[in-house]
């Protein structure tokens, strides 16, 4: 499935390599149209060149970290993975305009994992999971686990989670040498006189467990919270596809969805308490409210639940220990009280651990200095370009400038509680501090709900549609439909 050699070359237009509305990806703009025009649908034949092919040499890479002096044979893997990646990436996507959101999941998964790669081949390594192994898991079990699980986040040699610094050998992480003695509170096993933390480094930044679970526990909860955010997100897109055919859920895009699906429909709260009367109607705003809240929980609902699913069957197998799974992908953002804390500590670990690496390595090659205020800045700048870009293979495209702005957007309130903590000495946190998040994101969050659900991107089906039909017509029965 080579790449075509005879790409179009950009049009020599200046104006035409700017992010406008007509060429919204600026100079990629022609080679995005290129794309969609010679691009093929996936299905059961060729799936598996962009879901597996392309991401086989993230796990070789992570069996050549076990090893010192492998940095060059890394990034040759490197190449070769970034290459698979793009390759499949750019010729395979849903043509199906019901499917035309999970192209945008696809193309942020293209970015996530090719820093991924970039990562895996240039850090200086080793990066294992002492703890684990020195208990006894196997290799071929850690290298996996390296690759999917939020745990190695903490492993890395390359501490970017504080401010850059280069340390190979921390004893807090998981490529010090196996036999030695420096980790604080171990203890030497008998079998081979390797040293066995009492406890696992815990970084502050990740949820941990307050509870020690059994293997039949832990299975339990990874299925539970799998099964729970897949019926409350299938159940939101449900109730989107019914009540916004017209609007917001529809499959193409309609000018001024979202302002139409708030003041033109009417929608009665306990339809049965209102005896057919319609005396409890929902305002304008409170319909918003739960569109914008719903798109925003929808992303964590969903990453979640294919996290814990995976990790459901993963400890359910017996090969991967209960506690290694226990650290989960997010931390509840919704009971964040502060902006800090929510990007910070609760949202999506995997990007964040990301966003401060490629931030560090671009002050690096600028020559700025790398405290947390610029990492903080570029970070959010990051995120904003890689959510904008991630629409690539979109068809029909949202307005990507209301996309990017969420992020700096965020930035910026970030600051502004630094600069209230500077003022008064204290964090914001507590009621108060839940009031500013809330609110800030609903107006933020805003301009990229609007952006995406007047694109059609509300009419995807982003979830096997099964469990939320049932749940919907429960709900329109007993606590809101339309009138």
């Amino acid at each position: 499935m080579p790449f075509p050699v005879s790409l179009p070359l950009p049009n020599l237009d200046p104006f035409s390599l700017l992010f406008t509305p007509s060429t919204p990806f600026g100079p990629f703009t022609h080679i995005r149209e290129y794309v969609l025009a010679n691009s093929r649908p996936i299905d059961s034949n060729n799936w598996y060149h962009l879901f597996i092919l392309s991401t086989a040499p993230l796990y070789v890479q992570a069996l050549l970290l076990r090893y010192r002096g492998t940095r060059l044979y890394r990034s040759a893997v490197a190449v070769l993975g970034i290459y698979l990646l793009w390759d499949a990436g750019l010729h395979l996507r849903f043509e199906q305009p019901w499917l035309n959101a999970l192209n945008n999941g696809i193309g942020i998964g293209l970015m996530h994992l090719t820093v991924r790669y970039i990562e895996f081949g240039l850090i200086e390594g080793p990066v294992f999971d002492r703890y684990f192994e020195a208990k006894g898991r196997h290799p071929l079990i850690s290298a996996f686990d390296v690759c999917v699980n939020a745990r190695w986040i903490g492993l890395g040699a390359l501490d970017l989670d504080h401010q850059g610094r280069v340390d190979a050998g921390h004893p807090l992480h998981g490529n010090a040498k196996l036999n030695s003695d420096s980790l604080p509170n171990g203890k030497a096993t008998s079998n081979d006189g390797r040293t066995i933390p009492d406890a696992r480094h815990r970084e502050k930044w990740l949820p941990w467990p307050k509870i020690r679970r059994t293997r039949f526990q832990a299975v339990r909860r990874h299925a539970f919270i799998a099964l729970r955010n897949y019926v409350l997100f299938d159940t939101f897109l449900s109730l989107v596809r019914d009540f916004g055919a017209d609007t917001i859920g529809s499959t193409s895009p309609v000018p001024n969805a979202f302002y139409r699906f708030s003041h033109e429909n009417r929608f009665v709260l306990f339809p049965r308490l209102n005896l057919g009367k319609g005396l409890m109607v929902a305002p304008w705003w409170l319909t918003e409210i739960f569109a914008e809240v719903g798109v925003a929980s929808g992303v964590w609902l969903g990453i979640a639940a294919g996290y814990h699913f995976l990790g459901a069957i993963l400890v359910g197998s017996g090969l991967w220990e209960v506690e290694s799974w226990e650290v989960d992908l997010f931390d509840n953002p919704l009971a964040a009280d502060s902006l800090l804390e929510f990007w910070g500590r609760r949202w999506h670990q995997f990007f964040r651990h990301h966003f401060i690496l490629v931030s560090t390595l671009f002050l690096r090659l600028v020559h700025l200095p790398i405290n947390s205020s610029l990492i903080l800045s570029v970070s959010f700048v990051l995120s904003g370009a890689m959510h904008a870009l991630g629409q690539f293979t979109l068809d029909p495209t949202p307005p990507l400038f209301p996309i990017f702005v969420l992020f700096p957007l965020s930035g910026l309130g970030c600051a502004l509680e630094v600069q209230f903590k500077r003022l008064t000495g204290r964090k914001v946190r507590g009621v108060w501090g839940r009031v500013w998040v809330w609110a800030f994101m609903l107006a933020s969050g805003r301009l990229g709900a609007v952006a995406w659900l007047e694109s059609g991107v509300g009419g995807s089906y982003l979830t096997p549609p099964f469990a939320g039909e049932y749940v919907k017509d429960w709900l329109k029965e007993w606590v809101v439909n339309k009138a």
